[in-house]
């Protein structure tokens, strides 16, 4: 039986939610996104469909369901039919779905695991430095099992899922603790941002128009319906497709969208993209925010260039997933952190109200019905799962007062990039530092102990390449889910079947991959670099030891430009929130210098012109009606290289690669 909602405040009947109907519907096409689309990058090397924000893979399986499925089930058999709330209810499993298979989870785990044995030689010395640090339930240590993985299974051997049994249930009961508390800090979150703050949540644009209803006699909605959704389709899906075309068929001249620009040849160069992605998210975003993005990139180019030009340099090389120079890294990190603070500053009343509701229920005024979860609830999960992660990191060799200050670090970070998605809509985008270098550096290589390092560096599998983010799909469900009244617990447990789809399935899908072709033989980015990162960052850390100012003509000039960087955006906030004139929103400066914002900016910059001259000579009324246009901008691209990954299927052919977002990413 279909479970509905009952009780005050309840929908009436005819908008009551089927959710084991809409959450099997929902799991159903998750498959979709953590086997096919996840195939289709590491087999094929195509585009990255589950890879960024914009949850590409999820948006593309959507309006195949929306435009074409459930019209003709509604047709074919009307009480199957998904309705608005059942829907919203799909979208948000398949956007939790798309953080973990590829770059979010499980496509950076599997290949590290077996690869600190598998890629260890004599000159590198993993050996020496690395093997006697490693707790071995961490890893895959057995030899054939390491080997096949990299090379492919002998004929007519097996997968030996022994080996990979101790490790694999380590290492997924630790993420679900993870995804569970992000979950979970969301719902202590939202009420801030969704009703207080009132944050934009751009990304909830796209599925709200494409689950917008017509009249009872209509098959299809407005949005379909709407010719100029269909003319800012056909833009990008033509032009795009013509690099398809020519993978295929080299006559067939791409349409460039990709150039650089040397204004001052000194200084460096410009990247112009013109991504038809996120100038229709550029279109929703307030003029102010829009100007910071691009403001604050091009302020770090011309930083970036004085600093090539003078020849100074911070000693040292960029670290793993850094972006910029390391002077612009670590006066990001100061930013990024100052943000932070300022967030948890501005939410302590609500946050006051929630430690009411949690420690004295009944003389709280304070109601939690509306959320997926209740305040206690979501307290005791943090609670109970952040004691299993603190202990796991501990017993992999991490000291039990450096796991607490990483973790904390972490998902402060985390809390940032979910605020930074709910508030801009970038699609794609990630933070110009990670925790574990921060740890490594300021506590000192001695202090974090060689197995906790590498244990720290394996954690990138999860907490580096922040691309996309549970977190914030999780957010922007919940904000989804308020806006059609699907906002109910058992929304919660939609997310966990979804997270149990896609975590199970991919994480069997790259393991039979590679057993199957041979690591070696697939992707190179992730069963070559990925798989390589924790032991090459391990190895450097451990053969440079470092603490907080030793040695000091390093470190302090990090610890410097860290406290620079969360001053300017000290004095950006208080200017921001004292000056109805400030012209420029404070959050860009925190991700001027990464390269994805340098592939982002002309875009935003063109779209807030065409919003600005719009509204100029059309008002508001024309800025409205040309809203699908620029959201048929963001469904043209995404299905585009939806379209031709389903071709390269059917056809086997590898490496054709049409941009999502930029074919740089």
């Amino acid at each position: 039986m279909p479970v509905t909602i009952d009780g005050p405040g309840a929908p009436p009947p005819a908008a009551r939610i089927r959710f084991t109907y809409s959450v099997c519907v929902g799991a159903l096409l998750s498959l979709i996104i953590s086997l096919g689309f996840a195939y289709c990058r590491l087999a094929l090397a195509t585009a990255g469909m589950s890879s960024d924000y914009i949850t590409a893979g999820a948006v593309a399986v959507f309006f195949l369901l929306t435009a074409f499925l459930n019209p003709l089930i509604k047709l074919a058999y009307p009480p199957w039919g998904l309705r608005r709330a059942e829907l919203a209810v799909v979208y948000i499993m398949l956007i939790i779905a798309s953080t973990i298979p590829t770059w979010g989870f499980s496509a950076n785990l599997i290949p590290m695991l077996p690869a600190v044995y598998y890629f260890a030689t004599a000159e590198n010395s993993w050996a020496e430095h690395i093997h006697p640090h490693i707790h071995r339930w961490m890893v895959v240590d057995d030899h054939d099992a390491v080997t096949y993985f990299f090379e492919g299974l002998p004929e007519g051997a097996s997968i030996p899922w022994a080996a990979w049994t101790t490790p694999l249930l380590a290492w997924l009961t630790f993420i679900v603790a993870i995804y569970l508390m992000m979950i979970a800090l969301m719902v202590l979150v939202r009420r801030q941002w969704v009703d207080h703050e009132r944050l934009l949540f751009p990304l909830v644009q796209l599925p709200l128009q494409m689950i917008e209803e017509g009249r009872p006699a209509e098959r299809f909605g407005p949005f379909l319906r709407n010719p100029r959704m269909w003319l800012g389709f056909a833009i990008p899906f033509c032009l795009l497709s013509t690099y398809g075309l020519n993978f295929y068929f080299p006559i067939v001249p791409r349409v460039e969208l990709y150039t650089v620009i040397v204004p001052f040849p000194d200084l460096g160069a410009l990247e112009v993209l013109l991504s038809f992605t996120v100038l229709g998210l550029a279109y929703f975003l307030s003029f102010n925010l829009a100007a910071s993005l691009w403001v604050f990139h091009l302020l770090a180019r011309l930083q970036m260039g004085v600093q090539y030009a003078v020849g100074y340099r911070l000693t040292g090389e960029i670290e793993h997933f850094m972006e910029g120079t390391l002077m612009l890294a670590y006066q990001g990190m100061g930013a990024m952190l100052a943000l932070i603070v300022f967030g948890i500053w501005t939410s302590r009343g609500h946050l006051s109200e929630v430690a009411g509701k949690v420690w004295r229920p009944r003389e709280s005024e304070v109601q939690d019905r509306e959320e997926i979860l209740s305040y206690r609830a979501a307290v005791l999960i943090l609670v109970v799962c952040g004691a299993y992660a603190t202990g796991w990191l501990t017993l992999s060799g991490v000291p039990l007062w450096i796991t607490v200050i990483f973790l904390l670090m972490a998902f402060g970070i985390f809390l940032f990039m979910a605020r930074l998605i709910a508030e801009s809509g970038l699609g794609f985008i990630r933070p110009q530092m990670t925790a574990q270098p921060i740890i490594i550096n300021f506590f000192g290589t001695s202090t974090v102990t060689p197995s906790g390092m590498f244990s720290l560096a394996m954690t990138f599998s999860w907490a580096g390449n922040i691309r996309i983010l549970l977190m914030a799909s999780a957010i922007n469900g919940m904000k989804l889910a308020e806006r059609v009244g699907a906002l109910k617990r058992p929304l919660f447990w939609a997310m966990v079947v979804a997270i149990a789809v896609s975590l199970l399935s991919s994480v069997w899908l790259v393991i039979a991959l590679a057993y199957e072709h041979g690591g070696i033989n697939l992707e190179l980015r992730t069963f070559q670099g990925m798989s390589k990162a924790p032991a090459n960052f391990y190895l450097i850390k451990y053969l440079n030891p470092v603490s907080l100012l030793e040695p000091f003509d390093v470190m302090f000039p990090r610890l410097l430009l860290t406290a620079v960087g969360g001053a300017v955006m000290t004095a950006l906030i208080w200017a921001h929130h004292h000056f109805l004139w400030w012209p420029v929103h404070y959050i860009g400066f925190a991700v001027s210098a990464t390269n994805m914002t340098s592939a982002s900016w002309f875009s935003i910059f063109l779209g807030s012109l065409l919003k600005a001259t719009i509204i100029k000579y059309g008002g508001i009324a024309m800025y409205r009606s040309l809203q699908p246009l620029f959201v048929g901008f963001i469904l043209g691209q995404i299905f585009c290289a939806a379209f031709w990954l389903v071709i390269d299927l059917m056809t086997g052919a590898t490496g054709n690669t049409v941009p999502v977002f930029s074919h740089h990413f």
